[in-house]
């Protein structure tokens, strides 16, 4: 028998094999729900959900609504999860779906996978899990094993409410809205389109992304990206773990960015305090020079650089452990300490600027 015949035979068995497997466990219908709930914006407000997709919008009334979309694996348990009022761990009054965390040890939230391809990845070895507290009991939500349970919630919000939004696995997604306003994931991506006021944003696995902020915003990630676009206020924050952060066309009195691990990059800022550090990366800052009057930025292992503008005038002063610095200004000035060059001044000095470096260059110029 040649190879090409074994082969054929072997796959011919096998699809017989593979037919059975994924007959073994047959498709049950999903059960939903629809939940439904609300809780005065008078003062400082939560909501909490366990998993699934939450999307936040501004609503028309004085009240923050809850509508939920319950996914379950069968009636029994459809029937155990309620929206209730609460009080969280601060003591603040918050609307939270209410899971049956006692008699499911394990709660089986999909993400975008159907109900096929999470027993096809059961199948070939793919899951993913997380152990986290929610309303103050341990839980472990998988994206294959353990029951169907997890909801899909609506939040209206009314104008300028104070209010936290906590999805604890799953996306979180919020736009056009006005307020004092944190968003939390412990393992999701956060998405923020128009948002005003003040804002914070933060998972633990995911990425952060804002677009169109004003007034003041801090997002961070233990591992992801962080990117802002279109941000104008006072201060702007941005830190990772892991992960890069990118700041476009922004303007902002202060801006401070931070990273472990991974690059730090500012494309078309306006700002008059720029802070940014990373572990193991770059930083890269392209800002309008006539607004700058500080800044500090640091890299274990990395270049530095400033790109600021053809009118710029600066006194720039660097520290670093293997590198050199570069000036692409030909009218800048040399400072120097022990017949090396440290440093370059040029024009009135009006932004100080502070750089060190572990391994790596600093490098000053006009930019586009």
């Amino acid at each position: 028998m040649n190879r090409t015949t074994a082969f054929r035979r072997s796959f011919a068995l096998s699809l017989p094999v593979l037919a059975l497997l994924l007959t073994v466990e047959p498709a049950h219908a999903e059960v939903t729900r629809s939940l439904h709930q609300e809780i005065s914006a008078s003062g400082p407000v939560a909501v909490e959900n366990l998993a699934g997709a939450m999307h936040v919008t501004q609503g028309s009334g004085s009240s923050i609504v809850v509508n939920a979309t319950l996914h379950a694996e069968n009636d029994e348990a459809a029937g155990l999860v309620r929206i209730e009022q609460v009080k969280n761990k601060e003591g603040v009054p918050t609307l939270r779906v209410i899971y049956p965390t006692e008699k499911y040890g394990t709660l089986r939230y999909p993400g975008d996978h159907k109900e096929d391809q999470s027993f096809l990845s059961r199948l070939f070895g793919g899951n993913s899990s997380s152990r986290l507290d929610y309303g103050g009991k341990r839980v472990r939500v998988s994206t294959n094993d353990g029951t169907l349970l997890y909801a899909d919630v609506e939040v209206q919000v009314p104008r300028g409410a104070d209010v936290r939004i906590e999805n604890s696995v799953g996306p979180l997604r919020a736009e056009s809205l006005e307020g004092s306003l944190k968003f939390e994931t412990a393992s999701g991506n956060v998405t923020l389109t128009s948002v005003q006021g003040t804002t914070s944003a933060s998972t633990g696995s995911g990425n952060v992304e804002a677009t169109r902020l004003s007034g003041a915003f801090d997002g961070s990630t233990g591992s992801g990206n962080v990117t802002v676009s279109e941000f104008n206020g006072d201060s702007l924050e941005a830190s990772t773990g892991s992960g890069n952060v990118r700041l476009n066309d922004m303007k902002a009195r202060r801006v401070k960015a931070e990273t472990g691990s991974g690059n730090i990059k500012v494309v078309g800022g306006e700002v008059e305090d720029f802070n940014g550090g990373t572990g193991s990366g770059n930083v890269e800052l392209e800002a309008d020079g006539n607004m700058l009057q500080k800044v500090n930025a640091s890299t274990g292992s990395g270049n530095v650089t400033l790109r600021l503008g053809s009118g710029a005038s600066f006194e720039a002063h660097t520290e670093t452990g293997s590198g050199r610095i570069v000036s692409r200004y030909n009218d800048a000035e040399p400072i120097m300490e022990d017949r090396e060059i440290v440093g370059y001044r040029r024009g009135s000095q009006k932004s100080r600027i502070s750089v060190s470096t572990g391994s790596g260059n600093v490098v000053l110029e006009p930019g586009a």
